[in-house]
């Protein structure tokens, strides 16, 4: 549907009040329906959105109904915060209206705002850090929300038409009744979500050339030497068309003002970890293309990683460069990046450059990526294909065709993967997916991108159904069913699943998830680290969580998990989280989870494993206060302990099949701790003082037989780093 076109010429005032002449032709985006639960029927409240174009922005103006007498959820939250919990409204644009790529600007009932992309139709990333405007505004009867976006904020291509037709959605959560309302009513779990954008035509406004530069210090202070080490850098932003747009940085500042989630991992696939860094968040939706399998073809946290040489901790890096644009249906980019050293052949060198062609239901594109890591006497270069085509209503047709080519000096190895997907009646109630997918033996992604393995055939059906229901304690829930099918290319059968789940959204504002899992017999040739498959017997899993609506200040969530860890017994886990909003400025949550593990099997070298008995304890505890606005002071204490008691040694055979043997295994435990207080002050737009105290370790302790408890009390001795930082940047 195409809405009909509008001109404004005047200026916004972001204030909520939406008095200025200009939003008397803004265009309305229709109706809105039900769609969590997805029921599509006429919403309790009535929700409007009006979009308009001026010369500085793009502005949206939500207008929505409350009653004085339903409650209304208005925590503070910090910029990005994982979750909403109170009532928001999000809005998704759509800037070329050609379903590439979707931007993300939500905004709380209590003023929190956060942004985002999205890409492959829906795929969201919160790293992207955008510079726009919101306000927030209440009456009796209803509340007011008003967004600005700047045109140099974001991507677009020019046209010389004198209107630009850009795609919309726009969706409300109502939190104490656990219901979302959205125009068009489509759900952002749609195999087409971003495709199927409504359409309207604002007036074309070119964006003022921009050039931004950042230049930043910092000091941080090493409490375990004890040192002081200063660093300068810059990052400089220029735009100087709507259709060209380079960003660079030099000696870069990344080092982390946030905090990653603690992981203890044994497993032999590779943990990921998403990027905040600038020079990564800013303009890389170009670069985001995913398999099914997992894998990212750009993986930026591999930029800045550990040496490979060995050595702990990160690499510092020199100097990045990228540059985006696009000339008529062509979209184009690429960037370049230089670790420290890379002179002395201890750093490593990044490049990618991708082509993308817009069609009018669809892509076509290329990527390439290429990985010097002289350390090594490696270097890795991949090329990609790629398609996404919606020729209908009813269809969707993805795929990828990728080569990789490694030359380690003594060996050159070609690897291929293609997939494909097809989606079926993508936006009905009753959905399905089939996705085909083959990797052989010799891809490699890891040197810039990310794979979890290769050698592997895969055929995957998924089918989802959703009901929205006029009466009764439920009011929807969401059924889906998959059915996949593993093999690697030596044709043994690896673990696939057949999987039920199923979502339930009651009229008391309780939300219940429910999954149940059949893993049929096969093989794990991970396991072993090439020392040869472990064969298992059909195994289950089953995994629930509840969250309760707010009692007052206090919400509650409630999870448990059964899953096979070893070869015949079960581990599981239960989970206790509570929210508390004493004041609409201060949040705290925590998460505890102790697990019990009767049989865990983990590998020990060559075809060598053991199982343990092994308690564990997670604890996550945060806070976060916003005591007055652009003021944010955030404490997250994460903390994971295990005492790992030995059961019995192992060895595979050549049929994978696992036997014990007398070999005596010693008891391990692991203390990991991560404890992050940090204040940030923003002066204005990319423009923010960063007041942050660190500090954790990982302590892996063969020969130890303490208990969860100790180990609890000795968190105070791991000490791995304790630093503490300050770090301006701001924008000139």
């Amino acid at each position: 549907m195409l809405l009909l076109p509008v001109i404004a010429r005047g200026a916004i005032d972001v204030d909520g009040r939406f008095d200025e002449p200009e939003w008397q032709q803004a265009v309305d985006c229709g109706q809105w329906y039900r769609i969590e639960p997805f029921a599509r029927d006429i919403p309790r409240y009535r929700s409007d959105v009006r979009i308009v174009a001026t010369p500085e922005g793009l502005a949206a103006a939500f207008t929505l109904d409350q009653p004085a007498g339903a409650r209304r959820v208005k925590p503070r939250t910090p910029r990005d915060a994982e979750t909403f919990p109170g009532d928001s409204v999000r809005l998704l644009i759509d800037f070329d209206a050609t379903g590439q790529v979707g931007y993300e600007f939500s905004v709380g009932l209590g003023g929190g705002v956060r942004d985002g992309t999205l890409t492959n139709e829906n795929k969201f990333s919160r790293d992207w850090d955008g510079e726009w405007r919101s306000q927030v505004r209440e009456t009796p009867d209803q509340w007011f929300v008003e967004i600005l976006v700047p045109w140099h904020a974001v991507n677009m291509r020019p046209t010389s038409k004198p209107m630009r037709e850009i795609g919309v959605y726009a969706s409300r959560y109502l939190f104490d009744r656990n219901e979302r309302f959205a125009c068009p009513g489509i759900s952002d779990d749609s195999p087409a979500f971003l495709a199927d954008f409504r359409r309207i035509e604002v007036a074309q406004f070119s964006a003022a050339p921009a050039l931004d530069v950042v230049p930043y210090a910092s000091v941080i202070r090493n409490n375990l030497e004890p040192t002081l080490e200063g660093k300068v850098g810059v990052d400089v932003s220029w735009k100087p068309t709507p259709n060209f747009w380079l960003t660079a940085t030099l000696n870069p500042d990344f080092g982390q003002v946030e905090s990653d989630e603690l992981v203890v991992d044994f497993s032999a696939i590779e943990t990921v970890f998403t990027d905040k860094r600038p020079f990564f968040t800013e303009n890389q939706n170009l670069f985001a293309l995913a398999t099914p399998a997992n894998g990212q073809l750009i993986y930026t946290r591999r930029v800045g990683a550990a040496p490979d040489d060995g050595s702990a901790g990160s690499s510092d890096i020199d100097a990045a460069l990228k540059i985006s644009g696009s000339a008529g249906s062509f979209d184009y980019g690429a960037f370049v990046a230089q670790e420290d050293e890379y002179d002395e052949d201890l750093g490593r060198l990044f490049g990618a450059a991708r082509l993308r062609f817009t069609l009018p239901t669809g892509r076509v594109g290329y990527l390439g990526s290429w990985t010097d890591r002289p350390f090594l006497d490696r270097h890795a270069a991949v090329n990609a294909l790629d398609f996404d085509l919606t020729p209908n209503d009813w269809w969707r047709f993805a795929g990828q065709l990728i080569r990789s080519d490694i030359d380690t000096g003594a060996a050159r190895a070609a690897g291929y993967e293609a997939w494909l997907r097809a989606d079926f009646n993508r936006s009905a109630p009753l959905s399905h997916s089939l996705t085909l997918l083959t990797i052989d033996d010799d891809f490699d992604l890891n040197d810039l991108g990310y794979m979890e393995r290769n050698s592997l055939r895969q055929v995957e059906w998924t089918t989802l159904r959703r009901i929205g229901k006029d009466g009764g304690r439920v009011s929807g829930e969401s059924q889906q069913l998959t059915l996949q099918y593993r093999e690697n290319d030596a044709g043994e059968r690896l673990q696939s699943n057949i999987e039920l789940l199923r979502q339930v959204n009651y009229r008391s504002g309780w939300l219940a998830y429910e999954r149940l899992r059949l893993i049929p017999n096969g093989v794990d040739d991970l396991i072993s680290r090439g020392n040869g498959p472990v064969r298992f017997d059909t195994r289950y899993s089953a995994y629930a969580d509840f969250t309760s609506p707010r009692f007052g200040d206090w919400q509650f969530i409630f999870s448990g998990y059964l899953f096979p860890q070893g070869i015949e017994d079960y581990s599981g886990w239960l989970q206790f989280t509570g929210l508390w909003y004493p004041v609409e400025q201060l949040t705290l949550r925590l998460d505890l989870r102790p697990q019990y593990a009767d049989e865990w099997l983990l590998w020990q070298q060559d075809n060598d494993f053991g199982t343990y008995r092994a308690p564990r304890l997670d604890l996550d505890f945060r806070l976060d206060w916003i005591p007055a606005p652009r003021h944010e002071l955030r404490l997250r204490w994460q903390w994971i302990g295990i005492s790992a008691e030995p059961r019995q040694a192992w060895q595979n055979d050549v049929d994978g099949r696992l036997h014990p043997v007398p070999v005596a295994l010693e008891p391990f435990t692991v203390n990991n701790l991560g404890i992050q207080l940090r204040y940030r002050y923003s002066l204005a737009p990319q423009s923010d003082l960063y007041v942050v105290y660190a500090r954790g370790g990982f302590d892996l302790l063969n020969d130890d037989d303490r208990e969860v408890a100790q180990l609890f009390k000795d968190m105070g001795e791991v000490r791995d780093a304790d630093q503490f930082l300050i770090k301006l940047s701001y924008r000139l």
